[in-house]
């Protein structure tokens, strides 16, 4: 299969942008790296693994997922991937030798928001 046939959602990758309010107070924004169009790429999803856990007093769920986008600089794990209404840390970026990145993810209880 090629990798157009496999690339079948549309998602977005977002970075972790610092500035301040006019008045001084620090912010941070989550911000779509992608700035034209529908700020969208083409994406394939594998789920890899899920649990669920208790902690502080509820269950969280958590699943882990492997994401392909075409090879595009500047991906880092500091950035995260959403696809709909799910947001994915991005844990890990491998390259591949057929000119993808795999997108190493984890989603549910996020560390970054």
């Amino acid at each position: 299969m090629t990798i157009a046939h496999r690339l079948n959602k549309r998602v977005a990758l977002q970075q972790l942008v610092k500035g301040k309010t006019p008045s001084g107070a620090p912010t941070e924004v989550w911000e779509n790296v992608i700035k034209t169009g529908d700020s969208k790429i083409w994406a394939g999803k594998r789920e890899l693994t899920g649990r669920q856990y208790v902690a502080a007093g509820g269950t969280q769920n958590a699943v882990q997922a492997e994401w392909e986008i075409r090879r595009r600089a500047g991906v880092v794990p500091a950035m995260r991937l959403v696809y709909g209404a799910d947001i994915y840390d991005i844990e890990a970026v491998l390259e591949q030798q057929d000119g993808s990145l795999k997108l190493m993810c984890s989603k549910g209880a996020n560390k970054r928001g």
